[in-house]
Formats: structure tokens, C-alpha cells, sequence
């Protein structure tokens, strides 16, 4: 889901209005600050410390790429049903 933080904060505040502010929840947000890279040095090495980032459209472009990648939903749908499973299969022993 690709958001800006004022669209995502709307969505926090809608939810807690639904659930509760206590409401549990799991989150992941990536920001501008998440999308850099390391330069390479001549000896073919990473220079650590040494982040560089993109331009802005760039660093959007990435993000709407992973905000839209039905992979992670995949993965993380995945993750819940295997956790629900396995908390149900305990609850029988």
C-alpha cells in the first residue's frame, strides 16, 4: 500500500476510531530514509557508512513499487494464517 504519511496518519486515526486506541496491530512503514544505497569503492568493496540517496522521483518510484507488491501481502497473509493454525492446534493439546 503505497501512502502518503498524512494519508496513512487519516488511516491510523480512522481505525483507532473502529478498534480502539489500544487495539493491537503489526506495522511496517518504509520511508524516503529506507531507500539508499552504498557506493562501491575501486577495490569492488561497499563504503560503508556512506549512504547515498536517490532523488525524490526516484525514491517515490521505489516506494510505490514495494507499497504495491502483492508478494509481501502474499507473505504476510501467510505468516497470520500459519500463526492462527499454530495457536489453534495448541489450544486442542
Amino acid at each position: 500500500m503505497y501512502r502518503t504519511l498524512s494519508e496513512l496518519r487519516n488511516s491510523i486515526d480512522q481505525l483507532i476510531a473502529e478498534q480502539g486506541a489500544d487495539a493491537s496491530c503489526a506495522a511496517f512503514v518504509f520511508t524516503k530514509n529506507d531507500v539508499f544505497y552504498y557506493e562501491i569503492g575501486e577495490d569492488g568493496f561497499e563504503k560503508l557508512n556512506e549512504e547515498k540517496s536517490l532523488n525524490n522521483e526516484d525514491t517515490e518510484i521505489v516506494l510505490a513499487e514495494v507499497g504495491e507488491s502483492s508478494y509481501i501481502y502474499e507473505q504476510v497473509n501467510e505468516m497470520i494464517e500459519n500463526e492462527v493454525r499454530r495457536i489453534r492446534n495448541k489450544q486442542k493439546i
